[in-house]
């Protein structure tokens, strides 16, 4: 522990922790050789080498000539001495050498004084560094300040005393915009603030900050700690006085502000409990749409790729949607999403989409809305709006996709019946299988191009193995595109043989064009007859 606590104060001295470990080391084991040192760290030799040299090179350790060579550790008074004296030789030279360099500074400087002046960019780093640069960008204000924030920086700053700086400039004619989050119940973040500078709400989902001063000069932070520490080193900005920069960041704080909603409109509708109007990201979209059912007093409409893919179930939130709350779904339905449904229609009306959507949106009341896309979850972003222009759109957008969807009990009906055909086509490979037929669900066929084709059944007959029937099930398609998209996969599996199977007869259409495809058409209700047909009649067809 001594040792250990030797190394640290080491370390904070000045020592790299190599140095500290190594030296703590030798002073303690006596005189070592490299090789020693390399194998107690578990590092190579070289590198053993190299923090050796250095202690040599501070006067902390010398070496014992011999064979092998041993490297001993002065004495510890001695070797911080040699450490001290160090540093006091190079501060005496750069003292020394201070007026020189002032003096070549000062020509160059003249020199280049009447060129126009090279743009700066300059990292600041800890809170207090960052605070002390603000006061002097505010002091070198001529015309105007744009700030962006979040609301306890405004209190941070107002702790500081910086907001008489801004009071002053305001009150020499300089005007002082400010964009921050403008949030109750007592905004008592930006009450300083409020009698001299202009301010609007902004929503700020990660902590940010930039001010930009008459488009002379901007400090963009790259990483801030929220926290009300005045003294945290976790707060760090670029300063910079380029004009193409400034005057990109002037034109981004422009164009947020002409969307930001004014402060007083927040307010005032906070004291009236009237929502402002407001467009907004959101970080959490369950939360949001739960809280929006659950104002709803009229209707609650819901658009979804797919029923499971909404945050929550029937079950969990009929509670919370009002009494006389109508509640309409369009969705996709599909086979795999049956089971999901039935809950949802005993409470809500319900239509099937003709075409699947990527959107998840909610609409309550025709006064608000949310929407969500899921496949840009990594962006855990959802966006959300009362605006009356917006929430119109979005209407427009429902009501389009409802008068075009199918009701639900149709598209069920023959899901269903899709289903029990499914449930049949098992049958069928199971009679196959009697009559000595491998066969094999969801099989995979490798095309000549190297692209994999999945069907609903690959069956084989032991007289002739390496002939395969690939069979695919029509359900809700049309057969005409069915057998376009087989045909085009027959090319690429020849010499196969694809088979469509339908539970309702084939068109005089279908039967030509599947001929010209080389695709065999079967039908029939009944599973075991399919399994006839397939493996009596087609089967010895196929064989000619």
């Amino acid at each position: 522990m001594a040792l250990n606590s030797l190394s640290e104060k080491l370390i904070n001295f000045g020592f790299t922790k190599e140095e500290a470990e190594v030296y703590v080391f030798l002073s303690s084991m006596g005189p070592s050789p490299a090789r020693v040192v390399s194998r107690r760290f578990d590092v190579n030799r070289m590198r053993a080498y190299r923090t050796l040299k250095s202690l040599e090179d501070k006067g902390l350790v010398e070496r014992v000539i011999g064979r092998p060579m041993r490297f001993v550790a002065n004495p510890l008074q001695e070797a911080l001495g040699r450490y001290i004296d160090g540093f006091r030789e190079r501060l005496t030279l750069l003292e020394a050498r201070e007026e020189e360099i002032v003096e070549d500074w000062t020509r160059i400087s003249e020199a280049t004084s009447e060129q126009a002046e090279e743009p700066r960019f300059r990292i600041f780093e800890g809170r207090q560094q960052i605070y002390e640069l603000l006061i002097q960008m505010f002091e070198r204000a001529r015309g105007e300040v744009c700030i962006v924030t979040t609301k306890r920086d405004l209190y941070r700053l107002s702790l500081m005393g910086i907001d008489d700086r801004l009071r002053a400039a305001h009150n020499e004619g300089i005007s002082v915009r400010v964009l921050t989050q403008v949030e109750g119940p007592d905004f008592a973040e930006m009450e300083s603030f409020r009698d001299f500078a202009n301010i609007r709400h902004v929503p700020l989902p990660t902590p940010v900050r930039f001010v930009t001063i008459d488009e002379r000069e901007t400090l963009t932070t790259t990483s801030m700690e929220d926290t009300m520490s005045l003294t945290t080193h976790e707060d760090a900005g670029l300063w910079t006085n380029a004009p193409s920069y400034n005057s990109a960041m002037k034109i981004f704080f422009d164009a947020l502000w002409k969307l930001a909603t004014k402060a007083s409109v927040i307010m005032e509708a906070f004291q009236t409990g009237i929502t402002p109007q407001e467009i907004k990201t959101d970080q959490d979209f369950q939360e949001t749409f739960l809280s929006m059912i659950t104002k709803s007093r009229k209707s609650v409409n819901i658009m979804t790729s797919k029923i499971s893919d909404l945050p929550f179930t029937m079950e969990e939130i009929k509670g919370d949607i009002g009494e006389r709350a109508d509640v309409r779904i369009i969705t996709h339905l599909d086979l795999d999403g049956l089971r999901d449904t039935d809950e949802f229609f005993k409470e809500a009306d319900v239509k099937h989409s003709l075409s699947p959507f990527d959107l998840q949106l909610l609409l309550v009341d025709e006064k608000e809305a949310l929407m969500n896309i899921p496949s840009l979850q990594r962006l855990d972003r959802a966006v959300w709006s009362n605006l009356d222009p917006y929430v119109d759109t979005l209407m427009r957008v429902f009501e389009d996709y409802w008068t075009q969807g199918e009701p639900a009990d149709n598209i069920i009906s023959r899901l269903t019946s899709q289903r029990d055909y499914l449930k049949n086509l098992n049958e069928v490979k199971t009679a196959m299988e009697l009559t000595g037929w491998q066969v094999k669900s969801a099989g995979v066929l490798n095309g000549q191009s190297g692209v994999e084709h999945t069907f609903n059944l690959l069956a084989s007959n032991p007289r002739d193995p390496e002939h395969v029937l690939a069979i695919d099930v029509l359900l809700e398609d049309t057969a005409f595109n069915h057998i376009i998209r087989l045909g085009a996969r027959k090319m690429d599996l020849k010499p196969q043989t694809l088979i469509l199977v339908s539970r309702k007869r084939f068109g005089k259409q279908e039967a030509e064009l599947a001929q010209l495809y080389g695709i065999e058409l079967v039908y029939n209700e009944n599973a075991e007859n399919l399994a006839k047909q397939i493996t009596r009649t087609l089967w010895p067809k196929v064989l000619r």
